[in-house]
């Protein structure tokens, strides 16, 4: 009899932590060992594998003998265990990731939390995890202590083991409940599942000399940013991470300033002000300077990199609603966009290492900054090889013309592409003041106000998108009343003419501002009639209702997921689309969470509107066409290690940048007519 499905959890522990040290190492580690495992194969009911030096059970070796889909929640960590730790100290045949169903994964397909108690919930399973039995189990998973020779002491005693036994038995229960329920994944989603895995476990090479001498380097930087702000204070404030005594001192000397806050972005604002104290500029200057939060990235880096210098599991598979992946560890997604050059990171590095902080500070700047500048370049490539990098150029924005059939852009960013027409900035700022387009030079006042337009404003967005949006390309919006002006090597915008700006745009892209309304009026109507398909952007997009969820069909034929779909009142007047999902910090803060009585931390009501939709839609098609390249490079036998949401980097013997571009810039067959278009480059270390 050949089974279908055989669940399986470990349960483990280790003088390491998992969540420090990343899964590869944890792996590796010689104290690493599962200490049980419970089991199922289909219905039957769960089984106990009680660890070493118990053998692995002969029903669980004939099922996968006979080609049993092994299923866990978060199966990476299972299949690293089983191959890592099991088949090397237990002789346990080895576990093909190819034969491996990951529940985590399909949940993330479907919108719904990764964990699995958040999953369960979310899909309303009859069978939850044992949330008690939680606790007991982290605490077994570290030593009860040491003895004098650091060998460890675990919690072994039979009534904890039981209990520990029976937690591990619970989530097999849960997990396969929550199998039958999930939506499995595509041939095609299963390919780029696999080739996740693979990247994953390929990682990527880090400087790990440049690294540590970083973090030596952070920390006397910033004992000397303590130092300078004792000295200027009087010793009033003796750290930049001392708010109390610093906003008692800042109050003192310029009262008349709001320092009730000394967040980023308040500090910035401050800054700004032409009326601030020259000591409180000068005091939050500093504070500035040694609170660079990306420099944080440098510990988790040298935590997870392995014996053989890189770093992996940094990238979680449909880690967002629209398949795009999320970061882990190092979170590699939001690394600084003000990189520096190859060249001069090669030279600030250096100078790190050797020590030179003056000369960093004399040529390039204040030395933390420049250290959070050269975040990419810790990431390079092996000897004798080459980083090949390849960035697709405003994916989005030619997502957004293309589903609207915005049919004048489409020419123009080919015409941009083949060096017959005008960048996409300046033209967008032509086009919104019919203007000149030969006027608008770069840089300019009018170009960046063209960038800010392009980057805020396709998905619906307003003056609040514009000020978001603005306050990363530097064009700030102000309350007060004046013109368009230079001010602090900003250009500065009142809110009335940030909002003509956007009328000028919308009225510029009347196809953009019809789909909006087509992809909410498609959803609504799916919602109140499930089962009928209905239509939007030229028949590209599908919504149906199918069980307890809203499915929006893309191009690619891949399906973003909306659960459990209400229509309530909207707040502007008629009907308007919530679903649940799970919340960011943007949902909170822009006020998109609708109270429901089944709202928690990571599950909550949201609403949504037609510009939303657009963004979910457009950054999904650009997912997939992501995903298709980075298929079609792994088939070919190139070496994926990094990739973010535009971009993609190869490592390679030499420069195969010529390959690269073909490869990435070639139509995609369910998107005619899509302007692909990439700029790839040969590198050392990763950056511009």
């Amino acid at each position: 009899m050949t089974h279908r499905h055989l669940h399986f959890d470990f349960e483990t522990r280790s003088v390491l932590d998992l969540r420090e040290v990343g899964l590869h190492n944890y792996a590796r580690h010689p104290s690493t060992e599962p200490w049980c495992a419970a089991y199922a194969v289909d219905d039957s009911p769960v089984e106990i594998w009680s660890g070493l030096p118990h053998g692995l059970p002969e029903q669980i070796r004939s099922c996968l003998a006979n080609g049993a889909i092994f299923v866990a929640h978060n199966a990476p960590f299972e299949l690293e265990i089983w191959n890592e730790i099991m088949a090397p100290r237990a002789g346990w045949p080895r576990l093909d990731p190819s034969q491996v169903v990951c529940t985590m994964a399909a949940a993330y397909a479907m919108g719904l939390p990764g964990a699995l108690e958040d999953a369960a919930m979310a899909m309303g399973l009859d069978v939850q995890k044992d949330m008690e039995g939680r606790a007991l189990i982290l605490r077994m998973a570290r030593p009860r202590s040491l003895r004098p020779d650091g060998s460890p002491v675990w919690w072994d005693d039979p009534d904890r083991v039981a209990r520990g036994q029976a937690y591990c038995k619970q989530d097999v229960v849960v997990e396969r409940e929550l199998h039958k329920r999930l939506m499995p994944l595509g041939e095609r989603e299963r390919r780029i599942w696999f080739m996740d895995y693979q990247i994953n476990q390929r990682g990527m090479l880090l400087d790990v000399e440049s690294a540590r001498a970083s973090i030596a380097f952070v920390e006397a930087a910033k004992e000397e940013c303590n130092a300078r702000l004792a000295k200027l204070t009087d010793n009033a404030a003796q750290s930049v991470n001392a708010l109390v005594p610093l906003k008692e001192w800042l109050t003192a000397i310029d009262p008349a300033q709001d320092w009730t806050s000394l967040a980023k972005e308040q500090v910035t604002d401050l800054l700004e002000l032409d009326a601030l104290a020259p000591l409180a500029r000068e005091a939050l200057l500093i504070r500035q300077e040694a609170s660079k939060a990306s420099t944080a990235k440098l510990g988790p880096m040298l935590s997870i990199v392995g014996a053989d210098g890189r770093m992996r599991n940094t990238a979680q598979y449909h880690g967002a609603a629209t398949g795009r992946w999320a970061g882990r560890k190092i979170q590699p997604q939001n690394f600084p966009r003000d990189s520096h050059k190859e060249r001069d990171a090669e030279t600030i590095l250096r100078w790190i290492r050797e020590g030179n902080a003056a000369g960093i500070d004399l040529v390039f700047g204040p030395p933390l900054s420049q250290i959070s500048r050269c975040l990419k370049a810790f990431i390079r490539a092996p000897e004798g090889k080459l980083l090949n990098v390849g960035d697709f150029a405003s994916i989005e924005g030619r997502g957004t013309a293309w589903v609207s059939g915005e049919e004048w852009k489409l020419a123009a960013f080919r015409a941009a592409d083949a060096g017959t027409g005008p960048g996409i900035y300046e033209l967008s700022y032509a086009r919104s003041f019919n203007a000149p387009v030969e006027s608008v030079k770069n840089p300019s006042v009018e170009r960046q106000i063209g960038k800010v337009q392009e980057l805020a404003l396709g998905y619906q967005g307003g003056v609040g998108a514009f000020r978001r949006m603005g306050a990363t390309y530097g064009v700030k919006v102000v309350e007060r009343k004046g013109l368009l002006r230079l001010a602090k090597g900003q250009f500065e915008l009142t809110e009335v003419e940030a909002g003509d700006i956007k009328d000028r745009w919308r009225a510029a892209h009347p196809m953009t501002v019809a789909a909006w309304g087509q992809l909410n009026t498609a959803a609504l109507s799916a919602v109140q009639a499930p089962g009928k398909i209905y239509t939007a952007c030229q028949g590209r997009v599908k919504f149906r209702v199918a069980g307890s969820f809203l499915w929006c069909l893309l191009p690619s034929g891949r399906a973003l997921c909306y659960a459990y779909p209400k229509l309530m009142p909207g707040r502007f007047g008629g009907a308007m689309l919530t679903y649940m999902a799970v919340p960011s910090a943007d949902d909170r803060k822009l006020g998109r969470v609708i109270d429901d009585p089944h709202n928690s931390r990571n599950w909550a009501r949201l609403s949504t509107y037609g510009g939303s939709l657009m963004e979910n839609v457009v950054q999904a098609i650009c997912r997939d066409i992501l995903a298709d390249k980075m298929l079609r490079f792994t088939e070919a036998g190139w070496k994926i290690v990094l990739h973010v949401h535009d971009e993609i980097a190869n490592e390679e013997d030499g420069d195969r940048t010529a390959e690269m571009n073909e490869i990435m810039r070639a139509p995609v067959s369910w998107a005619p007519g899509f302007p692909i278009y990439a700029e790839c480059h040969a590198m050392r270390r990763y950056g511009k």
